[in-house]
């Protein structure tokens, strides 16, 4: 498992991310200024203070994935011989990166997920060792290789 190819391709996902949601966040404001030679009505505004709760929405996802940006360069991704930040693990199959909150997504053939220190599961997991197990929510998980 090469761990520096999958940060390098974390990075470029999380640099992505951001500037897909920047792109968005630009077009939606573009498209909700109220024009101030116009009759600005109730409705007009009450419209806007719509708008403006999901520019924030927006704005906010901006931020996250600016968060996540720099907690993914700050692991090191060096090989772990347990279930740490910046791990790689085997779990019943199924393939985790210790990282950030960013969901399922597909690297060198594999289908990964990628969890947060956050994570309830991360929580059952960590410190554990290739052969370990432990229960979560009535589920069984066996750390079949760690990276």
């Amino acid at each position: 498992m090469n761990k520096k190819e999958l940060k390098k391709f974390l990075i470029e996902n999380e640099n992505r991310t951001i500037g897909n949601t920047e792109e968005r966040l630009l077009e939606f404001v573009k498209g909700t200024m109220l024009n101030r030679n116009d009759v600005i009505d109730q409705d007009d505004q009450s419209h806007h203070r719509q708008e403006e709760r999901l520019r924030k929405k927006l704005d906010d996802q901006v931020h996250d994935h600016h968060h996540h940006l720099e907690e993914i360069e700050a692991l090191s991704f060096s090989p772990s011989d347990v279930v740490e930040p910046g791990a790689v693990i085997k779990v019943n199959g199924r393939y985790m990166v210790i990282a950030t909150a960013d969901g399922s997504f597909e690297f060198d053939g594999k289908d990964f997920i990628s969890i947060s220190t956050k994570a309830p599961i991360y929580q059952c997991m960590m410190g554990k060792k290739k052969g370990d197990m432990c229960s979560f929510n009535n589920n069984d998980f066996t750390i079949e290789e760690i990276y």
